[in-house]
Formats: C-alpha cells, sequence, structure tokens
C-alpha cells in the first residue's frame, strides 16, 4: 500500500433525499487523526451521521474508481480501443510501473478500503446505536471493503491485507497471497449477508441488502471456481419475486426491476458518459468499441441496436445515453442478466448442461429477452462457448466483466492457459505476454514500501 494513503483521506459532506455523505480532498502533514474523521466516536453513536459515513462509502465508485476500471479493464481485452497516447499502454498492454498513468485503480481502492475500515472500527465501537441499524450499516462497510479487494485481486493479483486503522502498520504491510484475499472477501461477505436486512434500507436499489450480498457472493464463487456455491446464491437471488429482465431500454434507469445493486449519480450524470459518448458528431470519445466487437452480435440482437452506438464507422457504447444531468441512468454493480448467466457457468461446470434447471434454459433466458432464438446445447465445451459469448455481448462496458473473465476462464484449445492467452494474444500478438494478465504496481509504490514485490513480467523498479 503507497504511503501516500496515510497523508490522503477524502471525507464527503452531501445533502440529499436519501443520501449524505462526506465529500472533501486533502493531504495530512502528520499522522494525527483530523477534526470529523470518521474514527470519531460521535460520528458512530449518532444514527444520521453513522449512515452518512457509510453512504459515503458508495461515492468512492462514482467520479473516478468504477471508470477507470471500466477503461483500463475494456483496453486490456478485447472490447475497447482509443487514441489516446494516455491509455495507448492498456491497449497494448505494455504498461510500465514508472510511468504515472491514468487508471490508478491501486491506490482508489486502498483509500477506499481505508475509508471502509474507519468505518467498521468504528461501528463496532458504537455503543448508542440501534442495533438493526448497526448492523445494517455494518454489513454495508463489510460487503464494500469485500468488493475493494475484489476489484484489487482481479486486477494486482494478492495484495497487502489491510484491515486495521493504523496506517503506519498497513503502510509496510507485504502482499498476501491470492488464496488469503479470496479468505477475507468471503469472511466480509458472509459477514455482510447476516447483518443486512432483506430489504433494501433506500427508496431505491441503491443500497445493499441480503440480495445483493447474494449476487456478490454468486460472482465470487464463480470466480474461485465453487460452481455449488455460486449456483446456489445465483438461484436464491433469482427466485426472489422483487427482480425480472427488464426492457433493454430501461435495463440502466433507476426503476429498472433488473436492478440488484446499482449506484446512486447525485451529480446528474453517469460519469462513465464522459468517457463513452462522442464529444460531438464526428468526434471519437476517449474510448470506443473495437470493430470486431460489434462483429460479435448475431444478427437480430436488440442489444446491438439498443446498447451500441454508432458514428459515421465508429461504434461506441451506448448503454448510457443521457448527459444532459438529469440522473436518468445509474451506475449498476450486479443486476439479473449477470446473475442467471453467473448460474448458467455454474451449472455447464457441474455438468447439468440441457433440459429443466440446466446451462442451456439460463442462457435461453438472457438470449430470449434480446429477441434471439434458443439455442441447444449438446455438451459442456458447447456451454462454456455460449456462456463466454453471452457475458461478451450482455455485460460490455459496464464493469471490466471481460478483463476479468478471459483471465479466469480456461483455454478452449488448451486448459493449461487461459482464454486471454488464446483471445488477446491472437489480437495484440507481440505485444501481448502471459504475465500481462496483472496490472503492474507503481515503482513509486514499491520504493516507499519495500516489503511489495512487483508483479511478474515487469521491473521492480
Amino acid at each position: 500500500m503507497s504511503m501516500d494513503l496515510i497523508y490522503k483521506y477524502r471525507t464527503r459532506l452531501i445533502v440529499g433525499t436519501w443520501m449524505l455523505a462526506l465529500c472533501a480532498c486533502r493531504k495530512f502533514v502528520t499522522l494525527n487523526d483530523p477534526q470529523g474523521q470518521l474514527t470519531s466516536g460521535r460520528v458512530f453513536n449518532d444514527k444520521g451521521s453513522a449512515t452518512a459515513a457509510v453512504l459515503g462509502l458508495y461515492t468512492n465508485y462514482i467520479d473516478y474508481t468504477f471508470p477507470v476500471m471500466c477503461k483500463t479493464g475494456g483496453l486490456a481485452s478485447d472490447e475497447l480501443f482509443t487514441t489516446n497516447p494516455e491509455l495507448t499502454p492498456y491497449l497494448s498492454n505494455e504498461i510500465l510501473p514508472s510511468i504515472a498513468l491514468p487508471g490508478d485503480t491501486w491506490a482508489q481502492e486502498f483509500a477506499h478500503i481505508r475509508e471502509c475500515n474507519l468505518a467498521i472500527n468504528g461501528l463496532e465501537n458504537a455503543t448508542s446505536l440501534d442495533i438493526d441499524i448497526k448492523n445494517q450499516l455494518l454489513g454495508e462497510a463489510k460487503f464494500l471493503r469485500a468488493f475493494g479487494f475484489f476489484n484489487l485481486l482481479n486486477f494486482y493479483g494478492g495484495v497487502p491485507l489491510t484491515l486495521s486503522i493504523n496506517d503506519i502498520e498497513n503502510a509496510s504491510l507485504p502482499r498476501a497471497s491470492e488464496q488469503d484475499v479470496w479468505k477475507q472477501i468471503f469472511k466480509d461477505l458472509v459477514e455482510a449477508k447476516e447483518l443486512v436486512a432483506v430489504e433494501y434500507p433506500s427508496a431505491e436499489r441503491a443500497r445493499i441488502n441480503k440480495s445483493a450480498v447474494a449476487a456478490f457472493l454468486a460472482r465470487a464463487y464463480l470466480y474461485h471456481n465453487e460452481w455449488e456455491n455460486a449456483e446456489d446464491e445465483a438461484t436464491e437471488v433469482i427466485e426472489q419475486n422483487s427482480y425480472s429482465l427488464e426492457d433493454l431500454s430501461r435495463v440502466f434507469t433507476p426503476q429498472s426491476k433488473e436492478t440488484i445493486l446499482q449506484i446512486y449519480i447525485q451529480q446528474g450524470i453517469n460519469p462513465l458518459v464522459f468517457d463513452y459518448l462522442p464529444p460531438a458528431p464526428g468526434f471519437a470519445p476517449a474510448v470506443y468499441l473495437r470493430n470486431d466487437f460489434k462483429a460479435a452480435f448475431e444478427p437480430g440482437d436488440l442489444r446491438k441496436d439498443n446498447w451500441v452506438g454508432t458514428d459515421g464507422s465508429l461504434s461506441f457504447v451506448h448503454k448510457y445515453k443521457n448527459n444532459d444531468y438529469t440522473s436518468t441512468e445509474y451506475l449498476l454493480l450486479f443486476r439479473l442478466a449477470e446473475t442467471y448467466l453467473i448460474r448458467a457457468e455454474a451449472r455447464a461446470q457441474r455438468d447439468h448442461i440441457t433440459g429443466l434447471n440446466s446451462a442451456e434454459s439460463d442462457i435461453n433466458t438472457v438470449r430470449s429477452r434480446s429477441n434471439l432464438k434458443n439455442i441447444t446445447i449438446t455438451d459442456k465445451k458447447a456451454a462454456l462457448i455460449a456462456i463466454e459469448q453471452e457475458r461478451k455481448v450482455e455485460l460490455f462496458g459496464e464493469y471490466p466483466h471481460r478483463w476479468f473473465d478471459l483471465k479466469r476462464m480456461k483455454g478452449l484449445t488448451s486448459l493449461s492457459q487461459t482464454r486471454a492467452d488464446e483471445v488477446v494474444a491472437a489480437l495484440k500478438g507481440a505485444t501481448w505476454q502471459p504475465t500481462d494478465k496483472l496490472f503492474p504496481i507503481k515503482s513509486e509504490d514499491i520504493r516507499l514500501n519495500p516489503q511489495l514485490k512487483q508483479n511478474d513480467g515487469y521491473p521492480n523498479q
């Protein structure tokens, strides 16, 4: 973890109908807690300020972290393209740890985790909060800490497990093993599921409930190859009457029935539109879809019509359409279509391929929403190919799904490789190395914490 995080701490204070958050950015010249920091006992013994502090954890993903993850993951895979020279090292998978690049997910996520730790510590030591409110807020903080570690793990591999509020101690921690990071993720999520309520604690689906935790557990179990657990958690969500696949034009709206967890956009505009939408006709957005990505859609697939924009020969992500500050589209962290595809993959891996309660039935549920005919699947390999294809055209642009999928899925030609080694290598040629599946840690972070070891394939300095 960078020593910069000892001196940097953001608190947010935004007053809204349901959200209060602490929002400011300052550097400290000492390690003494500043007045009003989350460690204050007063904050977590008052319902209003404790809720505001936890809601502030959600806002970490709005302006910077989430858009950067989508951009860098999309460019590193076969999803996005750019002509921006600052971003081309991600496009060519030639990131140098010595060069500062936009997209420091490492620093942003550790700053987020630090705030989660402060909230968890404050809530665990609170003595005056109603127990139901305390449990709900504590579960939300644990979920969001797990989300931070999940993102770090998938971009960088094993990372320091910064779980305390001791900045000096955290700043000199070595990297934990990937397995130990997974254990912490599951520990936080299992505890969060016990703590949070069944119902959403907000008017919209913008705070965590039990179904949101189950959706995250399903994703995490899938990535960890725990197929039965992934299927069970996904089924728990799917069988809730609260969720249904939405019309494609309404998937990303605040009232979407498909939403499991969204991030409220209090500024009135989804930040991804700044990267995805052309600033004016005839001008390319910061990142846009590769030409061959558009070709991945089958004829008649309504997702291409609804979610892919065109400007001349250029295609771009058009899931988020509004740049007029009307708060009509939210960031989505979890939605039902992904949960169906998680269950399909888990079922395929368990050899539940065809018939009722099968991978085939779940795939066709997602396809039918997009006006595509049902497919018949004959074996496990065919099922996994179909699932990868559906995930590619269903989930693009809203999270680094494609990048994470290519790295975790086994190769179709050789099980000793990943799909990234097959797909990205074929696309990018000599610039691709198997070690590119993990991003490097910045040289400055390693200089400040010599306990850190650089990822393979990158110079340590």
